[in-house]
Order: C-alpha cells, then sequence, then structure tokens
C-alpha cells in the first residue's frame, strides 16, 4: 500500500510535504517502518532457508520454535521504527521518501544533518552487507547439495529467493546513494520501481514457483468454485419447486 497505493497518487498530484503535512507525516512513519520490517523479514527468510539446508535432521525440531522467533523479532523491529525513529518524506520532484522534506528544492548541509536519519542508514548498509555474505553462503550450500543429482526443488528455491531479495537489495543500496550523491532520476524511479515490485512479488512468486503453495491455492479455488456450483444447482432446484 505504501509503495504503491500512496506514493502513486502523491506523485501524480506533484506532491511535497507543505503540501499534505499531516499526511505525509503520519505515512511516513508506515513507510519507514514497513521498509525496514520487509529488510528484517528477507534477512529472516535467508536465515531460515540457510538452516534448513544446512541442518535437514533438526528441521523439524527447529521449525515451530524458529517461526515464533521470527515473529517475534519482526515484531519487536516494527515497534522500534514506529515509535522510536524520524519519519521520512515524500517528494515527487525526487521520487521517493526522503528524511529532509526540503531535500530537492533547497538542499543544505545543516538541514541534511538535521534530519539525518542514521537508524535507516545503518538498516540499509548492514542490510546490503549480510545480504551479499548469504546470498554466497546460500548458493553454495544448495549447489553443494544437489551436486550429482537433478534437483527441481532445491533450484526452484534458490531463484524464489534471489527474485524475492534481489528487489529489497536494489532499493536499499538506492537509498543509501541519497547519502553520498545525487542519483539521476533513472536511478530514483528504479528504485520506486524495485519498492513496489518487492512488495507485490513475493505472493506471485511462491504461487506460481512453490509446489506446496500452488497445490493448496488450487484446492483452495477448486473447493470454492465446487460449493459456488452446488449452492447454485440447489438454488436452481428449488425455484422449480
Amino acid at each position: 500500500a505504501c509503495s504503491c497505493l500512496i506514493s502513486g497518487p502523491l506523485f501524480i498530484k506533484g506532491a511535497v510535504f507543505c503540501a499534505y503535512p499531516e499526511f505525509i507525516y503520519v505515512t511516513g512513519m508506515f513507510v519507514l517502518t514497513t521498509w525496514c520490517t520487509s529488510c528484517a523479514c528477507t534477512l529472516l527468510l535467508f536465515i531460515n532457508r540457510i538452516i534448513f539446508i544446512t541442518l535437514p535432521e533438526y528441521s523439524h525440531i527447529i521449525d515451530g520454535k524458529l517461526a515464533y522467533l521470527s515473529i517475534f523479532l519482526i515484531v519487536i523491529y516494527f515497534i522500534f521504527w514506529f515509535f522510536f525513529t524520524p519519519t521520512v518524506c515524500f517528494n515527487s520532484i525526487g521520487m521517493a521518501w526522503f528524511p529532509d522534506p526540503l531535500a530537492m528544492e533547497t538542499p543544505t548541509e545543516q538541514a541534511a544533518d538535521y534530519y539525518r536519519n542514521t537508524p535507516q542508514a545503518w538498516n540499509n548498509w548492514i542490510f546490503v552487507s549480510i545480504m551479499g555474505v548469504f546470498y554466497v553462503a546460500y548458493f553454495l550450500k544448495v549447489r553443494k547439495v544437489a551436486r550429482g543429482q537433478k534437483s527441481k526443488a532445491s533450484a526452484a528455491i534458490i531463484v524464489q529467493c534471489i527474485i524475492i531479495c534481489f528487489f529489497n537489495t536494489v532499493c536499499a543500496l538506492v537509498y543509501n546513494s541519497f547519502t553520498l550523491i545525487t542519483p539521476d532520476p533513472w536511478i530514483l524511479l528504479m528504485g520506486q520501481v524495485c519498492w513496489s515490485v518487492n512488495h507485490g512479488c513475493p505472493a506471485l512468486i511462491y504461487i506460481t514457483m512453490n509446489h506446496t503453495i500452488r497445490k493448496e491455492f488450487r484446492r483452495l479455488v477448486c473447493r470454492r468454485k465446487k460449493i459456488e456450483d452446488s449452492t447454485m444447482s440447489v438454488t436452481n432446484t428449488m425455484n422449480r419447486f
């Protein structure tokens, strides 16, 4: 919602912070919180995959505990970003959300220092650094497990994780570049697109590439269709009488 349903209309309206200060301030809190929380979710997803591939014999033991621990950490992280960090403000000129509300109109070093969001910068840099290590470790481990055998499941898992995590990583790099340079418009646009795709593609990826989820999705859809057909049949029968 933040990446598409909020940023899109604001960009079409040519909005800046002064145009809708209350709305942009409040939504900026959700934008920053959901972004940083999605980074944490991505890291935990990779950790989960690495653990299950590295220790398959203990997967049934740590499955539930790891899931509950991940949810707990994500909730704590969400609370921290929502209540204890500064907001970000949308600027249609820069096509992005900035800590400084006047970053594109009248940028100054004093304003940049005043509005600088150090926790967000650390979140992005740590996320990008750890993801680089995880990419290499995950690839090597899956390659070792699948060596000498045809493993479509392993290949599918690699593709799923890479697609999901790629857009997060690119978006983090683009936002980190704000602190070093003034990015070109195409870089800003790429960051916005990656941010939107990042929050919209996981569901489609799981449905199209994950065999278990795809199977359950088909079962759910077919079951609902059968229920609707049976309901219509009963209704038609009653109408005849």
